[in-house]
């Protein structure tokens, strides 16, 4: 994960010198019904150009790292951005229209001189939304530390209600 402390978090799938390693493992991952209207408007979740879905993906997942955006940046990068995240939704779509865009991503193109290459960045940052305002599909479900001596849980997540 590129080591600038501000959002949009940028992955690779390469190893590239001075960025942070971010590592996730899913435990498991079901299909659920997508979000109704209703709840959607409860909620004030944008689709952020996402077309409608009759099923989601809730994925629960274990941070082996805990990197600021990781989960976010991580899940768009594989083309299963976080419903309503306004920010990494943009570009997950953008990529999936044009797989070259994303100069870190699995079909990023050789760039002729550095100066090319920072302009790609610079493109592929303006891909990204503004942070959510609203809900996202995203939520702790425990959290733990001191060797699980202190864990807490949450309550159901919007989407299920």
């Amino acid at each position: 994960m590129r080591p600038i402390n501000m959002a949009p978090r940028l992955v690779s799938e390469d190893f590239i010198k001075g960025w942070h390693i971010c590592q996730l493992e899913v435990l498991e991952c079901r299909k659920i019904p997508w979000p109704t209207i209703l709840v959607q408007d409860e909620y004030c979740v944008e689709d952020c150009g996402w077309p409608s879905q009759d099923y989601a993906y809730e994925c629960k997942i274990n941070l082996l790292t805990g990197r600021t955006h990781q989960i976010r940046a991580q899940f768009a990068a594989c083309k299963a951005p976080i419903i309503g995240d306004s920010m990494y939704m943009h570009a997950a779509i953008a990529e999936m229209t044009n797989p070259g865009l994303n100069p870190f991503g699995k079909y990023k193109r050789d760039f002729i001189s550095e100066s090319e290459k920072e302009t790609a960045e610079v493109n592929w940052i303006a891909q990204h939304g503004k942070e959510p305002r609203v809900a996202i599909g995203l939520q702790a479900c425990q959290i733990s530390w001191d060797e699980d001596e202190h864990i807490y849980k949450a309550g159901l997540p919007w989407w299920r209600r």
